[in-house]
């Protein structure tokens, strides 16, 4: 199936508040995709699950007027996917040479997905294997990240280590070493743009926000922690902005709810039971997430599941269950 241009301004124009677009933005995003400016993307994957690949794949569904759309279309046709072993058919040295003939044009956009492990000589997470040679993560970031014109670190494994940098005990902390992805970039690079986009997984419209961002050339306004302001607020700066307790439709204080004493209870707040929400900073209550013919139809707390905190620093550290 072929998606022209003039379909995925449609999407963006259809999906335009979901994205965060306004209609002036839209209209930037035609002008640039319309002077062959969409920048060439090369999608690494490192310790993780994958689970932001996959959470990325479900952004594009049946969306009028523009019918059935999956990521993997606009990708390739409209910001040129060079390389991301989830989607693409090629593999092994085919794949891995694809993605270096991509890089030798420079300007392209490096995403990077799943933390990188160090320890070992940083063996301990092999991508490729070239001229016999097996690549690690961090040997692949090296070579990339010096001629990205941007990097994008994908979910909270990438932005801060996640859950592979957690040991499976206090005495046995990270055995591989990981560290987050901008760590390694900075180490290399200190003065390479690089955009956090956290979440265990990350959300479809997060990711595809900072997409059409750097298609229009924009570096957007950044926290302390190299997340997206207008995504997830600036905790440093103003406690209320996008804080995940206050916009809560839970909130006692501010719905007249109650407080839950047990799990399963509907429409009661989940913070006696150890829910992260007062602490944690993005826009779930309002995006929400599993897009249904209406629209986003629910979030975490909406299923009576905590917050678990799943964008912040600190994630997963300390017991989901215990204030």
């Amino acid at each position: 199936m072929q998606i022209s241009r003039r379909q995925f301004l449609q999407f963006c124009g259809a999906a335009a508040a979901s994205l965060g677009l306004t209609q002036a933005t839209v209209r930037q995003l035609e002008a640039a995709l319309a002077s062959d400016g969409a920048p060439t993307l090369i999608w690494l994957h490192g310790s993780g699950c994958q689970g932001d690949s996959i959470s990325f794949l479900n952004l594009f569904d049946n969306v009028d007027p523009v019918g059935h759309l999956t990521v993997d279309q606009v990708l390739i046709q409209h910001v040129n996917l060079a390389y991301h072993t989830v989607v693409m058919s090629s593999a092994g040295e085919t794949a891995w040479t694809m993605n270096f003939e991509a890089a030798r044009k420079g300007g392209f956009v490096l995403v990077l997905e799943g933390g990188v492990p160090m320890a070992f000589d940083g063996r301990a997470c092999l991508i490729a294997t070239a001229n016999g040679q097996e690549i690690t993560y961090h040997d692949a970031i090296k070579d990339l990240a010096k001629d990205a014109a941007a990097v994008v670190c994908v979910g909270t494994c990438a932005s801060y280590g996640g859950i592979p940098m957690s040991g499976p005990d206090p005495k046995e902390t990270n055995p591989t070493g990981v560290i987050p992805c901008h760590q390694a970039v900075h180490a290399l690079y200190p003065d390479k743009p690089v955009i956090n986009i956290p979440g265990c997984p990350a959300h479809p419209d997060w990711v595809a926000w900072a997409v059409v961002q750097l298609i229009l050339g924009n570096i957007p306004q950044l926290d302390p922690y190299l997340r997206p302001v207008e995504i997830y607020g600036n905790k440093d700066d103003n406690l209320n902005v996008r804080n995940i307790h206050e916009h809560c439709p839970r909130n006692p204080n501010k719905q007249g709810t109650g407080l839950a004493t047990t799990f399963g209870q509907d429409g009661l707040c989940l913070e006696p039971l150890g829910c992260r929400g007062p602490n944690t900073f993005a826009d779930c209550p309002t995006r929400r997430w599993n897009k249904g013919e209406g629209g986003a139809v629910n979030w975490c707390v909406d299923s009576n599941g905590l917050c678990l905190g799943c964008v912040e620093p600190d994630f997963p550290g300390g017991s989901f269950y215990e204030l």
